[in-house]
């Protein structure tokens, strides 16, 4: 009777039509964890980054990081979505209950659309990086390899092993420095696309095996009758898909536009954007694989006030964000230099000036990311689309508009993650019916007893 009531307690409100749910919570321990693989796993995404940089030619390492770009929208644009979905209906279920109706479906229909697309962007592709087909077989290695990772992202998240979680993302970032480091000392003269291999190996192995042994040892559980159809999860994933691939386009796309239209002679340029672009976007190596384990945090903060605690969360939320992009600013423009040269070399030193209009650029998404968490958590899955492409969009015009080839690639990233941050404050401060409440009143009878 004890154990019936504390899950009780604990439970929240999870389906339109009220029905208590019990959610399963995280130990501190487990939080703490995660908390230091993030942190460490960080640590080691830029260890990585320096080594590739440093063993290859300057201009390569340009062509890598735009190859390092497309693998991050492939990965959290494209497949992110499933984890989320994964996770949520996970956690709401009993043990050992079975993968939500349409998920092999979902992810095999986004592996073959992601190698689809870069297929028919592949003679452009690959004039982008370098003429190295060697980057875009890697890339369709990672479409593959994605479904399997994000798959057992979202199974340990709602099966509630946050600690296993964080081991897989730092055994994935280890293996990452590792392999780089053997192929340094063992081939000296690789290509950046030699590189490229590494990233594909040790997502591979990271993920792969523990995601088989866990589907061998869950089996075939039946199906939950309470189960929607596979179309329902389908969909749901495809409005998150739309705000997750708007949101890595943001973040991911000037390395890879600045190094396809970088002129003859402005290589080296463009990798050195690519080099400050890659430092300032150290706390957002950390913060976009925490995005999962905000959720359901949020979830209970929007549950417990009526959404007041989460609008006093967003008020002090932006205050914070105003102070960092100040200091931020400053940090950037005075040791940024120094900075980018101490861990990548002097050869990629860029002018102080852009490296602070970048970091300011990376305070802003980092609110951003809260900020859309927190409508996610709302079940605002609309305003959460319509925020990002909103960003992006801003974020296109300005690159667009100006016209020097980096202040362009510089001030597209703040612009466009000030607009979107914008846009989800007003949509979270406002009062908008939940995608929940908006079936629940269309499924309500009219005036004359009929739907």
């Amino acid at each position: 009777m004890v154990i019936r009531r504390r899950r009780t307690l604990l439970s929240t409100p999870a389906d339109p039509a009220g029905d208590a749910t019990p959610t399963r919570r995280v130990g501190g321990r487990a939080v703490s964890w995660v908390a230091v693989c993030i942190v460490v796993s960080g640590v080691l995404t830029y260890a990585y980054q320096a080594l590739v940089a440093r063993a290859v030619p300057v201009a390569d390492y340009g062509w890598f990081g735009s190859y390092w770009s497309l693998a991050l929208v492939i990965g959290f644009g494209v497949f992110l979505p499933v984890e989320l979905e994964v996770a949520r209906l996970l956690q709401q279920r009993p043990a050992g209950a079975a993968l939500p109706a349409g998920t092999a479906r979902t992810l095999l229909t986004l592996s073959l659309l992601s190698a689809g697309c870069l297929l028919l962007a592949g003679p452009r592709l690959v004039a982008a990086l370098g003429d190295e087909v060697g980057f875009l077989l890697a890339l369709l290695c990672i479409c593959g390899i994605s479904a399997g990772q994000f798959l057992l992202r979202g199974l340990l998240l709602g099966t509630g092993r946050l600690g296993v979680h964080g081991t897989v993302l730092l055994v994935d970032s280890g293996l990452r420095v590792a392999l780089a480091a053997a192929l340094a000392r063992t081939a000296p003269d690789a290509t950046g696309s030699s590189y490229a291999w590494t990233l594909v190996a040790a997502m591979a192995l990271a993920h792969l095996p523990l995601l088989a042994w866990l589907l061998l040892r869950r089996g075939r559980p039946p199906r939950d009758p309470h189960d929607p159809a596979a179309g329902v999860f389908a969909r749901a994933v495809g409005h998150l898909l739309i705000g997750a691939l708007c949101a890595q386009v943001l973040l991911n796309a000037a390395p890879v536009l600045i190094t396809a239209l970088a002129a003859p002679g402005e290589e080296v340029l463009a990798a050195q954007f690519v080099a400050s672009y890659t430092l300032v976007r150290l706390p957002l190596f950390v913060a976009v694989p925490l995005q999962s384990a905000m959720i359901p945090v949020l979830v209970q903060l929007q549950a417990d006030g009526g959404g007041d605690r989460l609008k006093g969360l967003l008020r002090r939320g932006l205050a914070v964000v105003l102070v960092l992009g100040v200091a931020a600013a400053a940090v950037g423009l005075w040791l940024g230099p120094w900075v980018v040269s101490l861990v990548f070399g002097e050869a990629y030193a860029m002018p102080g000036a852009e490296i602070a209009v970048l970091a300011v650029g990376s305070v802003l998404y980092l609110g951003l990311l809260v900020a859309g968490q927190a409508l996610v958590a709302a079940g605002r899955h609309r305003a959460v689309a319509a925020v990002w492409v909103a960003g992006l969009v801003a974020a296109a015009l300005c690159f667009l508009l100006v016209p020097d080839l980096v202040l362009r690639a510089a001030l597209a990233f703040p612009v466009g993650s000030g607009v979107a941050l914008g846009c989800a404050a007003v949509a979270l401060l406002r009062r908008h019916p939940t995608t929940a409440e908006e079936a629940a009143r269309a499924a309500a009878p009219g005036p004359e007893g009929r739907p």
